[in-house]
């Protein structure tokens, strides 16, 4: 049962975000260009948009949709990279093929206090094969960042969350404890996405955090898939984000027909199985403007005749569930059970 002082919804500059919360993630610049058919639809299909501190840079125009920017983090797991103690500060120093990049937690809360409506603090991942030494460090300068968050952000309409590493179920407990008492606004947890072929051990650790942290908004960093989204919400997780319905549109699969694989994809057709992924995520609706894209891409289309299709072999023999148009144009929902309740 959740508790009544836990919020259920956190009010940002860009609008309210009703938890708990299925958030995307997004990129800008050129990499990823399926993201960027994506994100006309976002309004539509989700509460707020999640982006990397990398990805944000490259932003020209804002989303109008609560925006939430992660610290970047992530990247001290390259070979290129390394972090630094720097006057007791967890510093990110990366090797590019001319210059050297740092990025101190100045840099990312100043960024953040222009554009961001929910910010995370710069933390540093703990593989599970980490040798325990880097580990305790890593820990260390992640809680030190976060202290130095907190005690410098300027925006107080910009929510700050503080950001739990840890390498076993004690250090994730320990680590969220040293931040119970310093008035962030939320908690997230991270270093997740690659222990989650044991995914007791995720919802233990998950159980303890919230355990150390009853009453703040829980966040889960990179974990998307419907079923463990289910798992993390029924304990007490308010918000989770993740790429995983446009990764997995890329590669020509739905989460609703796993038997589905377009080898050979369209844009188009990347574009409609993201839009059905996502929206199984966040349980809502496309709109009715999304409904020439579905009917007129090749893929329904072959559907419709499939012997006649050399991709047959592809593509069974119905369509992955759409959870956006009927056949007489009447817009349809995903049931709760299938990520759990809202």
């Amino acid at each position: 049962m959740i508790p009544k002082t836990r919020p259920t919804l956190l009010n940002t500059a860009h609008g309210p975000i009703r938890l708990p919360a299925y958030v995307p993630v997004t990129t800008f610049g050129e990499k990823y260009p399926l993201d960027d058919l994506v994100r006309p639809y976002l309004p539509r299909l989700a509460p707020a948009v999640m982006v990397s501190f990398h990805y944000a840079r490259q932003m020209e125009e804002r989303p109008s949709l609560p925006l939430l920017i992660d610290s970047g983090g992530f990247a001290s797991l390259f070979q290129n990279a390394k972090v630094n103690e720097v006057e007791g500060l967890g510093v990110l120093e990366t090797l590019t093929d001319d210059k050297t990049e740092t990025l101190h937690p100045r840099d990312v809360l100043e960024f953040q206090e222009m554009h961001a409506d929910v910010a995370f603090t710069l933390d540093f991942p703990i593989p599970p094969s980490m040798d325990l030494r880097e580990a305790r460090r890593r820990n260390k300068l992640t809680i030190a960042n976060a202290r130095w968050a907190i005690a410098n952000r300027r925006r107080k309409d910009m929510l700050l969350y503080a950001c739990v590493q840890g390498w076993d179920i004690e250090s994730y407990q320990a680590c969220a404890t040293k931040y119970a008492a310093l008035g962030f606004d939320g908690i997230a947890i991270g270093g997740l996405v690659p222990r989650v072929s044991d995914l007791e051990g995720v919802l233990r650790i998950v159980e303890a955090v919230r355990a150390a942290v009853p009453n703040k908004p829980l966040h889960i960093f990179g974990l998307g898939k419907p079923s463990i989204v289910a798992s993390l919400f029924q304990r007490g997780v308010q918000s989770v984000d993740s790429s995983s319905y446009v990764k997995l549109a890329a590669d020509g699969k739905s989460w609703a027909d796993p038997a589905l694989h377009l080898t050979d994809a369209s844009p188009s057709e990347r574009l409609h199985l993201a839009l059905c992924n996502l929206a199984m995520a966040t349980q809502r609706a496309l709109p009715l403007s999304a409904s020439s894209l579905l009917f007129s891409s090749p893929f329904l289309q072959t559907i419709s005749s499939p012997k006649d299709s050399p991709r047959e072999k592809n593509r069974p023999g119905r369509p992955p569930h759409s959870p956006f148009l009927g056949l007489a144009g009447q817009e349809s929902t995903v049931g709760e059970s299938q990520v759990g309740p809202r």
